[in-house]
């Protein structure tokens, strides 16, 4: 079975290294982007089964790439990580499809609320392949 693809894009390598360690296991392929142009290269360059989005990138904020990011990929799961917790971002993110939306700083809990986020994401999209 190939790995799945978890595309990471932070500036925060504490963010990024927390869950790599939580999610870099037999399953799942991480790779950490830096910036929301790299993000959105790496989504149409290659297969990404899932994309954790911190709201804090380099060049452009990560809120503005969401609805780029859906017309290029419109059923790629999206979780989000923010240190704003304002009601414009979470009604713009529920509108955008953002799958779950984590805040910073993340605690050990927070993390491995994404990474059961994102087990279930998988196996959902194992599922749903299946069905075609």
């Amino acid at each position: 079975m190939q790995k799945k693809t978890i595309v990471i894009g932070t500036l925060d390598q504490q963010v990024f290294e927390h869950l790599q360690v939580r999610l870099s296991n037999a399953q799942f392929h991480v790779q950490m982007v830096q910036s929301g142009v790299k993000v959105l290269l790496e989504l149409l360059d290659n297969k990404a089964d899932l994309l954790i989005l911190d709201l804090d990138l380099a060049g452009v904020m990560g809120i503005e790439i969401l609805p780029v990011i859906r017309r290029i990929r419109p059923r790629l799961p999206v979780i989000i990580i923010t240190d704003d917790m304002n009601s414009k971002i979470r009604k713009l993110a529920a509108e955008m499809g953002v799958t779950y939306q984590a805040y910073k700083p993340m605690s050990t809990a927070e993390t491995q609320a994404i990474a059961k986020a994102t087990e279930r994401l998988m196996e959902r999209q194992l599922f749903e392949f299946a069905s075609l």
